[in-house]
């Protein structure tokens, strides 16, 4: 049933690690003997496509003025925690904005490691289906024993491509180097195109139709605004 109602809300690509793999990958105040010490499995929970921003546009939270995507996603996932929890599992969230003593966890990282994509160019995720177009927003560590999911060992989309995305962005954030989070960043602040649009996503060949409708793009774009601004 969890699980249903996250699909319904759009949370349509879900990881599992085992708590070991959780703990070795996240800043100590993140780890499951801070937050949830029965935790034996940890969902990561992703949105691929746009399935999630229908059920977003659709809720009261996208009528807010100030962080209504997240707080869609809040209480989505606590309402999943109360259900697991009202099934006898002991249950926790976290979020991919918070700071646990001024430590962020590493949610790209989180999902290579449990199968919902690979690192790319781009600086995100790249899934086999949802291309550059899969967003991972919020964890829940819980009790149960759950089959683990393993990386897409193999699966690199990127060697030998071409890199269209590189091209299209007008800040050269994209590098054979790597990607440069301050050259996005600062483009992203000052070139008014790149705050409701991101053209290199739009140019990466996999999964193009899974690009989120321009409406919620424009909300995720001035929240990629706001969250640099917080981390700086």
């Amino acid at each position: 049933m969890v699980r249903a109602d996250l699909e319904a809300a759009g949370f349509n690509a879900c990881g599992v690690l085992s708590v070991e793999a959780w703990d070795d990958r996240v800043p100590a105040a993140w780890r499951s003997g801070r937050m949830l010490d029965a935790a034996r499995s940890v969902r990561v929970l992703g949105c691929g496509g746009r399935g999630f921003g229908d059920a977003f546009l659709a809720s009261p939270e996208a009528r807010r003025d100030r962080d209504p995507i997240d707080s869609f996603t809040r209480r989505v996932v606590e309402d999943a925690v109360r259900e697991l929890e009202a099934e006898g599992v002991r249950a926790r969230a976290g979020f991919y904005w918070e700071r646990r003593e001024g430590e962020f966890a590493d949610f790209v990282g989180l999902g290579h490691a449990c199968g919902l994509g690979v690192p790319s160019r781009l600086g995100v995720l790249i899934h086999p289906n949802y291309g550059p177009w899969i967003s991972l927003r919020a964890v829940i560590l819980s009790s149960e024993e759950l089959e683990t999911t393993p990386p897409l060992d193999g699966y690199a989309p990127c060697t030998g491509c071409p890199a269209p995305c590189a091209t299209a962005c007008p800040g050269e954030a994209v590098a054979q180097s790597g990607f440069e989070v301050a050259a996005c960043v600062a483009t992203t602040r000052s070139h008014s195109p790149c705050r409701s649009r991101c053209a290199a996503r739009h140019a990466c060949v996999v999964g193009p139709e899974h690009a989120a409708a321009p409406a919620l793009e424009q909300r995720y774009r001035a929240a990629v605004i706001e969250f640099t601004t917080d981390r700086d």
